[in-house]
């Protein structure tokens, strides 16, 4: 007995006082419907245990998370645990790694906390993170943290609208152009000549691109911890960690503070060599831990700015007379393709802040490890080139030019380093986040690049990142602007060395439902009608378009069109169906082609043999006002055109006017729906 105790005295005191004090800890989740009023205007939202963001999940690395989700809604749900790396059944992603949770169902998730930093948590089932459905997540290191503060504090960033998810992404799908007029972002030859910008605009035009477009949508607000505005108490000297997660569903913002430069400390959850910045850009779904000193006699303003230059959210550190931070420029989106060529490092492929320091992007150049993250170097190698990309006209988000589909996965093997070479062809941001895994961002810091979970890839630019497959499995890689993924831009990244869990292979057909979505476009004038009803997802797209005249003709003149298209690109369509006029009916069959300049031209030939050629453009005067011209030519009835104008007066109602060959001139009304 003398002998034991001092043996169990060693084996006490040789434990570690972290695992001492790890254990199960524990947190129940309810999430409901609740009516919130954020911006004048009741809506309806999600909430978690009702709260917009959600309770914040504390743990201490080292322990055991055991969190009971409790679904009662009546519709199904999930949550993902964004940056934490745990077993690929408790990454809680529908048809990927778990069932989704039905209505009226829980869910208890148990894991190992292996890391520390700051994460978040979200709902991955269709726009529910749009409604509220996220929250925060800080974990302590088993040492305590390595930079010193006097008070820590999350920020949760986020964006709202009144509108119902669903129909924002149904007016995405429907090329609507109103989210950019409401917020003042819409390209037009006004705006160019008064910006000096027409020769940018005209190259731009030449090769068919679409306008720059930052952020998709209007939002009504944006939030810091569910306000728009919050307060911080804290005396001068006193250091602040704020732990800033970007939840926002389709903004980037940029983080600056009254009172001076920031300290980036951490990012997703990673140390860095702590980096004195005055202002950067952050990308959805990212951490940033940030050291702020509070200055004397004042309430200093930390602003989050949309990336848009739309709106802002305000954190007041301190006490006494406010302090504001500077306002940052309004985006120039008709240079912007320049400044992002400009603000390229050719080595990186990354942007550079000095060639756009007033509105700089990420900061990954700057960013550097604390310790060496390069990857073993006795590994096989496997390097993937994904291409980014996407049709703004028809909202449809892509890599490769495939949407998400449950056959077409990245292929790797344990045991690889793997690289994603990413090229971005698209005129947006795109936040790509790899679940499961943290990557290094080749940055030009060698050995000591960076390690996240969630890179931006700037419009028209390369990013390059790598990873050490050391799981198993299948996880989830997509972009995080959320009506981008829902659009089709992610994929399933798929361990070849082990097979799909039985559960999930009779599920896995539901993982990307391709949605159809349905839009129409009319007018009432004196002279004519005409408009056109689409119903379409990604590839197929069924329409109606009628033209109906009535002046300078003997009776009434009627012609419409039935025709399934089948999409292969922006600038490609193969189209059939059946022509109806007064004197005939006929089959059709054609192309549907975008030519430089953005002209749209379709070649047709019906079943008696007639050939005709169609030419349509349109060009954003200002804002609201827009022209267009259309001419057809047909080997039977000859010459057709018209030039019309229209004002629009809100997103469903403009004025228009136009003149057409045959029918003359009038004015009216255009609905759209």
């Amino acid at each position: 007995m003398r002998m034991f105790l001092p043996f169990l005295f060693f084996l006490l005191f040789s434990i570690p006082v972290s695992s001492v004090f790890a254990g199960i800890v524990e947190y129940d989740l309810d999430i409901n419907f609740k009516t919130v009023n954020i911006n004048g205007k009741n809506s309806k939202a999600m909430a978690i245990n009702n709260l917009i963001p959600g309770p914040t999940l504390s743990f201490r690395e080292g322990d055991t998370a055991r969190i009971r989700i409790k679904n009662s809604m009546d519709v199904e749900t999930s949550i993902h645990w964004h940056g934490l790396l745990l077993p690929y059944r408790q990454d809680g992603v529908p048809y990927v790694t778990n069932p989704p949770i039905e209505p009226g169902k829980a869910n208890v998730f148990e894991f190992l906390i292996k890391q520390s930093g700051t994460y978040w948590f979200h709902s991955h089932t269709g726009l529910q993170e749009q409604r509220g459905v996220y929250g925060s997540i800080v974990i302590t290191p088993k040492e305590g943290e390595r930079v010193f503060s006097d008070q820590d504090k999350v920020i949760v960033l986020s964006d709202w609208t009144n509108e119902n998810p669903d129909e924002v992404l149904r007016t995405l799908k429907s090329g609507n152009d109103f989210y950019s007029i409401k917020k003042g972002t819409m390209q037009n030859l006004l705006g160019a000549v008064e910006r000096k910008a027409i020769l940018d605009m005209t190259k731009r035009s030449s090769i068919s691109m679409p306008p720059m477009d930052i952020s998709d949508v209007a939002y009504d607000a944006f939030l810091a911890n569910g306000k728009k505005e919050m307060e911080i108490p804290a005396k001068p000297g006193e250091k602040v960690r704020l732990r800033f997660i970007n939840s926002a569903t389709a903004s980037y913002f940029y983080l600056q503070f009254a009172g001076g430069p920031v300290e980036i400390v951490s990012t997703d959850g990673k140390d860095v060599k702590p980096l004195k910045i005055d202002r950067f850009l952050m990308a959805i779904a990212e951490t940033y831990d940030l050291i702020v000193t509070v200055p004397e006699k004042g309430s200093y303003e930390f602003r989050a700015t949309a990336q848009d230059g739309s709106g802002h959210t305000s954190i007041f550190i301190g006490s006494g007379k406010r302090i504001l931070a500077p306002n940052i420029p309004k985006p120039n989106l008709y240079k912007m393709k320049m400044s992002m060529k400009k603000g390229m490092d050719k080595k990186t492929g990354m942007g550079s802040m000095s060639a756009i320091n007033q509105r700089p992007l990420v900061p990954y150049k700057k960013l550097r490890s604390i310790g060496k993250s390069s990857l073993p170097r006795t590994n096989l190698k496997r390097e993937i080139v994904l291409t980014l990309t996407g049709d703004m006209e028809r909202y449809v988000w892509s890599m490769n030019g495939e949407t998400l589909s449950a056959e077409n996965m990245i292929r790797i093997r344990h045991g690889e380093n793997v690289r994603f070479i990413l090229i971005n062809k698209t005129m947006m941001h795109h936040p790509m986040h790899l679940h499961g895994h943290f990557f290094r961002v080749i940055n030009g810091q060698g050995d000591y690049s960076p390690l996240k979970h969630t890179v931006d890839v700037p419009p028209l630019a390369t990013q390059a990142i790598e990873f050490e497959a050391n799981e198993y499995n299948d996880w989830f890689f997509h972009c995080h602007i959320l009506y981008h993924a829902k659009s089709g831009m992610a994929r399933v990244v798929s361990y070849e060395d082990k097979e799909l869990d039985l559960d999930l292979k009779k599920i896995r057909h539901n993982l990307y439902k391709d949605s159809w979505y349905g839009n129409s476009i009319g007018t009432s004038q004196s002279h004519m009608a005409d408009g056109t009803v689409v119903i379409s997802n990604t590839k197929n797209i069924f329409s109606a378009a009628w033209q109906v005249g009535w002046q300078r003709v003997e009776k009434t003149d009627f012609d419409v069109e039935l025709t399934y298209d089948r999409y292969f690109n922006r600038f490609l369509n193969l189209y059939a169906g059946v022509n109806l006029v007064n004197e005939y009916e006929r089959g059709i069959f054609g192309i549907r082609y975008l030519l430089p300049f953005n002209i749209e031209s379709t070649f047709r030939l019906d079943s008696a043999g007639e050939l005709r050629i169609e030419l349509g453009q349109k060009l954003q005067l200002t804002d609201r006002i827009m022209v267009f011209g259309n001419a057809e030519h047909d080997t039977e009835t000859r010459e057709e055109w018209l030039l019309g104008g229209k004002y629009i007066l809100s997103k469903n109602i403009s004025m228009i006017g136009q003149y057409n060959s045959d029918f003359g001139a009038g004015a009216g009304l255009e609905f759209r729906y």
